[in-house]
This record gives C-alpha cells, sequence and structure tokens, in this order.
C-alpha cells in the first residue's frame, strides 16, 4: 500500500484506514465503498486502526465509522437488519489480559462513536478479541500496526 492519504478498499466489504503515530499510512479510496458493499458474500465490514497503546479514535477513523453508520441506517432502511459486532483486537506487545483489556476498550470507543452517529446501542454488540486473530501473524511482543484494529460488522437477517 502506498503512502498517500485517505481511506483504501482492501477488499470487496472492507473499508481500511491506517493511522498510526499521529500518521497515515494507507492510498486514496481505490473504489467507493458503498457500491463495494452491495456485492454479496458475507456482512459488509469495516476497518480502522489505533495507534500504539491507544483506544482513542484518530481524526482519519472517525469518519469511517461515520461510513459504517450510514451503511447501518441503509441496512435499516431497507429492512434487512440484524445487528452490528464491534470487534477490537490488539497487538501482541505487552501481557495477554492487558490486550484483551484494550481491545474491549478500542471497542467500546467504536460503540460510542456509533450511538453518537444515532444508531441504538441495543443493537450493538461488542468482543474483544486481544491478541487473538491477528491481521498479520507475528512473534509474542511485535508491534505491528495492522493487528490494532476494530471491525464494524453489520449483519443481515441469516449472516
Amino acid at each position: 500500500m502506498g503512502a498517500c492519504g485517505g481511506a483504501n478498499v482492501v477488499s470487496r466489504r472492507s473499508v481500511v484506514v491506517f493511522a498510526t503515530l499521529g500518521g497515515l499510512l494507507g492510498a486514496a479510496a481505490a473504489t467507493d465503498a458503498r457500491a463495494q458493499g452491495k456485492s454479496s458474500g458475507g456482512p459488509e465490514q469495516y476497518v480502522l486502526y489505533f495507534d500504539f497503546a491507544s483506544a482513542k479514535l484518530s481524526s482519519v477513523a472517525r469518519p469511517v465509522v461515520s461510513d459504517a453508520a450510514n451503511a447501518i441506517r441503509q441496512t435499516v432502511a431497507k429492512g434487512d437488519f440484524s445487528h452490528v459486532k464491534v470487534i477490537g483486537y490488539a497487538d501482541t506487545v505487552g501481557s495477554t489480559e492487558g490486550q484483551d483489556r484494550l481491545s474491549v476498550r478500542r471497542a467500546d470507543a467504536v460503540r460510542d462513536e456509533l450511538v453518537r452517529e444515532g444508531i441504538e446501542a441495543s443493537v450493538i454488540k461488542i468482543e474483544g478479541r486481544g491478541k487473538l486473530e491477528p491481521e498479520v501473524l507475528t512473534s509474542d511482543q511485535v508491534n505491528n500496526p495492522r493487528n490494532r484494529r476494530v471491525r464494524i460488522v453489520i449483519f443481515r437477517p441469516g449472516d
């Protein structure tokens, strides 16, 4: 991926934003995320990344949450909505217990932003997966920005 600002659609149903140490890694949007979200094949997902040891949303991550909130509203309006799952992750630096707590704090921060965007808290489920399910496989105690993330997954009935 390049070092340009903006969001980057990396799969058919994911919007990815990289925010590390106040900088931005990523590339300009290759396609419209809403158009990508209309294809078949599982729940729509939005992914955002966090600074090291932080659960604070960056100015780059907030628009991704806003895009997810818009997609949730559109899904609800179509009558094709079940629930939203917000799943937090952490890299492998630190204790398992500490990274579990951090991943939940990240998911909480994203849930709180979705609620500020008008999404009912009762339809949002959060999970913290800590060091489990890394995006990039690393050894223990490796600082990897791609593993410090939250996924927003929009479920429809039957997903």
